[in-house]
């Protein structure tokens, strides 16, 4: 049976500066919305990368899957980069995301911490996926 991803991803990000200066942050909220057949690969939920204070950023990459029973396997990773420029390839945490979404469009929420711990450390970033699986009607 067809079904329908859809829900949010928000990321708040905090690029920790020394005092006096002031902490810069980032934000980004993104809806996402999938269709997905039962025996099709996994498809893709676009995440724009955020970028802020010059230096940081965060990747999110989520593959969404029907399985079993029509819930919906979400799995993938979530990155915090911080070097100097936004474009570093200087990784600094990477956490993994494996969740299930139940069919019958009750919310499923994760909260991803990721964490400079390094030297020079306390950028963060928070993400925040919301996600509900639903039975797809076509628009026909």
């Amino acid at each position: 049976m067809t079904r329908r991803v859809a829900g949010t991803v928000i990321i708040d990000g905090t690029d920790d500066e020394t005092w006096p200066f002031s902490d810069e942050h980032g934000h980004l909220e993104q809806g996402v919305d999938v269709i997905l057949d039962e025996g099709q690969p996994a498809g893709i939920i676009q995440v724009p990368h955020l970028r802020w204070g010059g230096e940081c950023r965060v990747e999110v990459e989520l593959r969404a899957q029907v399985v079993q029973g029509n819930a919906v396997q979400v799995t993938g990773t979530a990155k915090l980069f911080e070097g100097t420029s936004e474009d570093t390839d200087d990784l600094e945490d990477t956490q993994q995301v494996n969740f299930t979404v139940p069919k019958g469009g009750t919310p499923a929420r994760r909260q991803i911490n990721l964490r400079n711990s390094g030297i020079g450390g306390g950028d963060h970033a928070e993400v925040y996926i919301t996600l509900t699986n639903s039975i797809y009607e076509s628009p026909d």
